[in-house]
């Protein structure tokens, strides 16, 4: 179920404390603790370092840093959590919650340790460093604590999460700290076991009914598969039982990691249910099916952004949701408008159920501060009527399938004489096509026979195509084989680009601007290294890699690369001197050279790539991103090739990646 996060106002003491330069704790009595539930929301202040003395109750920590402990890693205002830190928590009391129980609840996906002057009360998971901590959620689990007098207290808290950034980067969940919530001890764990038995029932409850009704109407499909109405129903309720499922693994569940894959996949069970409602929708109300298409379409999209990890993937979905409960409502009215047989029966579960949703999302939409928590009366009426609402459908199906088997039994008779005479149509039907083939016997020999001659003009095009994107010697072996065997070069000189900043500047453009950009500076590439005989290998988004002296060997590649790669850097400098002018960013390039032996030959046996490999090629990548903008940075060897033609600066020997020192030049 979804955490809520409630705002609750504390109240602090009007007394000043002079502890340690600190300046005022929170005060907490009986009556601030009996509201449930009764986050620790503010007040806490952190510190980044690691240090078992931060636990102390005189601890200075009067330079450390305010803070709200669910360290949310979107928010500019959150320092940076490097992955273990101490917070800590001023408090002081009266009389109405010293020296008696307390309930103390955590909710987190790392690992922590919590102490109370000093004393450590009780700890979940273990933090051993970055890569062997155990981490834990409470999943507020209530432990008893006490508090032993009415002075000033601390409640310091180490906490690791070395996983935060991964999790905020790859699952999206932002909260890399903890929530703490205390109060009294048999409000929380009565609430606590409600809460748990309550949603432990209803949610197995919901995920046995999905799944059944999910089984049915499979079946049924798989018996008439005419039928496409019963498939999409399926798998909607296939989708909202994995959404419940989901919802009991991430309930039920300690484990961090196993909630956040969870999580994870409910967006692709959410878009599966929006699609699968369209498609049943569209297939018993609307026999023109471009809306769902587009609606299909869309939700494949967004799957697609939720795995690449793009945000904007949660705004279309809640456009998704919007959209198929609008486009549900004006189906369903618009069959009742035109009185569609069963339209009343299954429109009736189906209109309650987008209404609900669309009224949820427009509150949520008008009201940032709506939420729905189930440990609230108000959220629990709301819970209960989306539980009705969502059961609303599956259950206005049943009905309308039992009104439908009483039809149709009603109706056999009349249909098998139907079927008899439109048998005997089909046999006249079906003579009469004979005797139409026959006569177009010869029209058909004369389309085969331009279709040949097309085909003949399609090979010339594939092979003309195939010659643009392989070697012509290698396409010819290709095309008579059937596949093309590597083959070594023992000198070759590989030439490898990139733009600087290129990550930075792109995203200061659009994308077709972008496009348009790489597009107009690899055409120039391209025609440059045409004109110097040099094959062209990739291009690895703004790198750009090509190899003098193959597929066919030659005792001049090392000096035409140097050529080209020259010509290319001065084409740089030119075409940034024009961006300049517009005011535009430009695009400084790097340019690496290296001469040796390597592997060439076709990778995969799908869109088939002309590559090269060998230690040649990584030492050419290095000069690459060891050189420097706006030069021509080349390797020892293939300065001994072309020392007498050009003249180079000896930068020394510099210190690149795996390599070790190696001797560079730069082309003047």
């Amino acid at each position: 179920m979804k955490r809520i996060l409630i705002l609750l106002i504390f109240y602090f003491s009007l007394f000043t404390f002079h502890c340690e330069g600190r300046e005022k704790a929170t005060f907490i009595s009986k009556g601030s603790i009996e509201e449930f539930p009764h986050y620790l929301h503010n007040g806490w202040i952190f510190n980044a370092k690691d240090d078992s003395a931060m636990a102390q109750l005189l601890y200075n920590d009067g330079n450390w840093i305010e803070c709200r402990t669910t360290m949310n890693m979107s928010s500019t205002k959150t320092p940076k959590f490097n992955g273990v830190g101490w917070f800590r928590y001023h408090f002081i009391t009266d009389s109405t919650v010293t020296a008696r129980p307390l309930a103390m609840m955590v909710t987190h996906f790392g690992a922590s340790q919590i102490y109370l002057d000093g004393k450590l009360i009780r700890s979940f998971g273990v933090i051993n460093g970055k890569d062997s901590s155990v981490y834990f959620d409470p999943e507020e689990l209530p432990f008893i604590f006490t508090i032993p007098n009415t002075s000033e207290h601390v409640i310091a808290v180490r906490y690791a999460n070395f996983d935060a950034e991964r999790n905020a980067r790859i699952f999206l969940h932002s909260d890399a700290g903890f929530l703490m919530q205390i109060g009294e001890p048999d409000t929380v764990i009565y609430h606590k076991d409600l809460r748990t038995t309550l949603l432990s029932l209803a949610l197995s409850l919901l995920i046995g009914f999905f799944f059944a009704f999910c089984l049915i109407h499979f079946f049924m499909y798989l018996h008439y598969k005419s039928l496409r109405s019963n498939l999409y129903f399926s798998i909607f309720m296939f989708s909202l039982a994995i959404c419940f499922v989901i919802g009991f693994i991430c309930y039920s569940s300690h484990t961090p990691f196993i909630e956040l894959i969870s999580i994870y996949f409910i967006n692709a069970a959410i878009v599966s249910a929006c699609i699968a409602l369209s498609g049943f929708i569209n297939e018993l109300f609307n026999k023109k099916k471009l809306r769902f298409k587009v609606i299909a379409s869309v939700g494949i999209v967004i799957m697609i952004l939720r795995f690449c990890n793009l945000p904007i993937f949660g705004i279309l979905t809640i456009s998704l949701i919007i959209g198929v409960s609008i486009e549900a409502v004006i189906n369903v009215l618009i069959a009742l408008f035109r009185r569609v047989r069963g339209a009343k029966i299954i429109g009736t579960g189906i209109l309650f159920f987008t209404l609900f949703i669309l009224t949820i999302f427009t509150v949520a939409m008008l009201n940032s501060r709506f939420d729905i928590d189930d440990r609230t009366t108000g959220g629990q009426i709301i819970v209960f009527i989306l539980a009705l609402a969502i059961i609303s459908i599956p259950v206005s199906m049943s009905v309308y399938l039992a009104w439908d088997f009483s039809s149709i039994n009603k109706n056999l008779a009349m249909q098998l004489d139907q079927v008899k005479l439109l048998s005997d149509k089909t046999i006249e039907q079906e003579i009469e096509k004979q005797k139409i083939l026959e006569n177009k016997k010869e029209e058909l020999e004369k389309e085969v026979m331009e279709r040949t001659s097309e085909l003949r003009v399609e090979k010339k095009k594939s092979d003309d195509l195939l010659l643009n994107i392989l070697p012509a010697d290698v396409a010819e072996e290709l095309k008579n084989k059937g596949s093309s065997e590597a083959r070594d070069f023992e000198m070759v000189t590989v030439m490898f680009t990139d733009f600087k900043d290129f990550t930075m500047i792109s995203e200061k453009l659009s994308p077709t601007e972008l496009v348009k950009e790489i597009d107009y500076c690899f055409s120039a590439f391209d025609n440059i290294i045409h004109k110097h005989g040099i094959e062209k290998i990739k291009t690895i988004g703004d790198a750009y890699m090509c190899a003098g002296g193959l597929p066919v060997a030659n005792k001049t590649h090392a000096e035409d690369t140097v050529k080209a790669a020259i010509e290319i850097r001065d084409f740089m400098a030119n075409h940034n001197k024009e961006k300049l002018a517009k005011g535009e960013l430009p695009f400084e390039i790097r340019i690496g050279i290296n001469t040796g032996p390597v592997v060439a030959g076709i990778v995969g046996v799908k869109k088939f790539a002309y590559d090269i490999w060998g230690d040649t090629v990584n030492l050419a990548s290095r000069m690459e991103s060891s050189g420097k903008e706006g030069e021509v940075n080349i390797s020892g060897s293939t300065y001994e090739l072309v020392k007498d033609k050009f003249t180079c600066s000896h930068r020394g020997k510099i210190q690149t990646k795996n390599k070790g020192e190696v001797d560079m030049y730069f082309v003047n």
